[in-house]
């Protein structure tokens, strides 16, 4: 039977942490490995100090969780995801809810979202779990992560 592995996909927003969490609880059931993994468009993660800030902070709290931090940068971001999960031998992949980005998107006249960008990207036997966006409360996320 081959080994259950779990990544979150994160971005330096606060909500990511409510991901981790999930991510957590999901591998916990499988009995499988948690991956945390953070794709930065361009070249580098050091391009925005406070969004560095956060980013440390969820990333230290994935750590917490026990999960196994990733952070690549690459122009292409969908692609990078689709490479690492077929590198790693990813077998769930959970992601926010991504109803707010394809919005913007489609007012852009972009023909193909970036989640749908990532998805044609990923391997045909993973399985994708989105969570839905809810609102945290500032000083619970503070409390958790730092």
């Amino acid at each position: 039977m081959k080994e259950e592995k779990v990544v979150v996909c994160i971005t330096a927003q606060n909500s990511s942490q409510r991901l981790i969490d999930y991510g957590a609880e999901v591998a916990e059931q499988a009995k499988g490995s948690l991956h945390i993994l953070h794709v930065q468009k361009g070249d580098s993660i050091f391009q925005n100090g406070e969004t560095l800030k956060l980013l440390t902070k969820l990333l230290a709290y994935g750590d917490r969780c026990g999960g196994i931090i990733h952070v690549l940068c690459d122009r292409d971001v969908p692609k990078c995801i689709g490479q690492f999960v077929k590198q790693e031998g990813i077998t769930k992949l959970i992601m926010g809810d991504v109803s707010k980005l394809a919005k913007k998107q489609s007012f852009k006249g972009e023909k193909e979202t970036q989640f749908q960008k990532i998805v044609n990207a990923l391997p045909e036997d993973i399985e994708l779990l989105i969570v839905e966006q809810q609102t945290l409360v500032e000083t619970e996320l503070e409390q958790k992560i730092g």
